[in-house]
């Protein structure tokens, strides 16, 4: 249920209030933590496809892809490093409670640096966001069937 002590599980309310609040101002990020295969298929509307590998260097992220993929989230290159105080909040998802796609992106994120406080991670993923008949849309935004 838990990845981290410091990253908030949370459920399809909290998800919907994220998507009301952070995400329609622009100071969060819905990420869809599926390979591009995944993503296609369907996704949460508001959601951006950065695939987990890219997200963790442990599975082989190279350093030019992981610093293209954590700039989208807001974290900017400093004299000293890393940046993270213009970091985006961050909900990331994968395929449900079974899949370990975002969980994996989590725990890359956290190995750079990213500030815990900022990453909730909505377990429910696609499978219970379908169960529950909540809007999936295509990557082009086109509303899909459930």
């Amino acid at each position: 249920m838990q990845l981290d002590k410091n990253v908030e599980t949370i459920g399809e309310v909290e998800l919907v209030a994220f998507m009301q609040g952070p995400l329609a101002d622009g100071s969060g990020l819905l990420i869809d933590a599926r390979t591009e295969e995944w993503h296609e298929r369907g996704t949460i509307p508001g959601s951006i496809n950065i695939p987990f590998n890219q997200l963790n260097p442990e599975q082989g992220a190279d350093e030019l892809t992981l610093e293209d993929a954590l700039a989208r989230l807001g974290v900017r290159e400093t004299e000293k490093g890393r940046g993270f105080s213009a970091a985006k909040q961050l909900v990331l998802w994968c395929n449900g409670p079974w899949c370990g796609q975002s969980p994996t992106a989590i725990k890359g994120l956290l190995s750079v640096g990213y500030p815990p406080g900022k990453i909730k991670y909505y377990r429910g993923g696609m499978q219970l966001w379908r169960i529950f008949g909540l809007p999936v849309v295509s990557p082009d935004g086109r509303l899909l069937d459930n």
